[in-house]
């Protein structure tokens, strides 16, 4: 166990950040609102508006930023709502720890490999937020065993793979969240797995215009299909861009496993 002292400068670092962001956020005047598609607009703002804009090379880089698939649009407005996870997590416990203190549901999809995975299930936990663990493939009943004995009480597996998942997770009360985003959701409902699936990704590329912006898309969507489900990466102008969209705009944050 780590020290009081350790966890007291983690939450003095996490609420540095967010200090930090929102000063960030208030000065810096928001990207304009654009038709184009996503990932053609927006990445297009950042490169010529931004100096901090470069790619992100990770596990999620080749994955389409938005996810299209059919949807029943309202004939209405809807109120905003969406729900956010951020992963991989457990590298970088003190921007993990500045997540949970934005004051919003959130669920952390942790990679079980990081130095400090067991650390930020235990601060999400403390935080009363969700704790996913990614996985690569459908693990055996010993190993969500064996994960949950090294975790303590886990709410879900996350994954980029889908196939064997149903057979795997039938019983365990344990929620798939599919972070490609492609997943038949009708395979696990019919057996009562509870199911979600990442909707989009909003920082695949580090500028805090294009975070930005892609989270007013991804509010701005919500408004016609319902609530979003957002993959955030734990890195700081992430966490500035969030912070900034819980103060000043009127967005409602739900958790993962809330149904519409």
């Amino acid at each position: 166990m780590r020290s009081q002292a350790f966890w007291l400068a983690i939450i003095a670092l996490a609420i540095a950040a967010i200090v930090g962001g929102y000063v960030s956020g208030r000065a810096t005047a928001p990207p304009p609102r654009a038709s184009a598609q996503p990932r053609v607009a927006a990445s297009a703002h950042a490169v010529l508006h931004d100096p901090s804009d470069s790619r992100v090379a990770d596990l999620f880089s080749r994955d389409d930023v938005v996810i299209d698939r059919p949807q029943q649009f309202s004939e209405h407005w809807l109120a905003p709502q969406l729900s956010v996870v951020v992963g991989l997590s457990g590298s970088s416990p003190s921007v993990d720890a500045a997540f949970m203190q934005l004051g919003v549901p959130i669920a952390f999809d942790i990679d079980p490999s990081a130095a400090q995975a067991t650390d930020v299930a235990q601060l999400a936990r403390q935080s009363g937020d969700l704790v996913l663990v990614h996985v690569e493939s459908a693990p055996t009943q010993s190993e969500i065993a064996r994960l949950r004995k090294r975790f303590g009480a886990i709410d879900g597996l996350a994954s980029r793979s889908r196939e064997g998942f149903v057979q795997s997770l039938d019983g365990t009360g344990l929620l798939f969240f599919d972070e490609r985003g492609d997943a038949d959701a009708s395979e696990f409902s019919a057996v009562g797995i509870p199911f979600a699936q990442r909707d989009e990704t909003v920082d695949d590329r580090t500028a805090r215009t294009y975070i930005r912006f892609m989270l007013d898309r991804a509010v701005q969507r919500s408004q016609r299909e319902g609530r979003s489900v957002v993959l955030m990466r734990p890195q700081n102008h992430s966490l500035e861009a969030l912070g900034a969209l819980v103060t000043t705009r009127s967005v409602q944050f739900v958790a993962l496993t809330q149904r519409q």
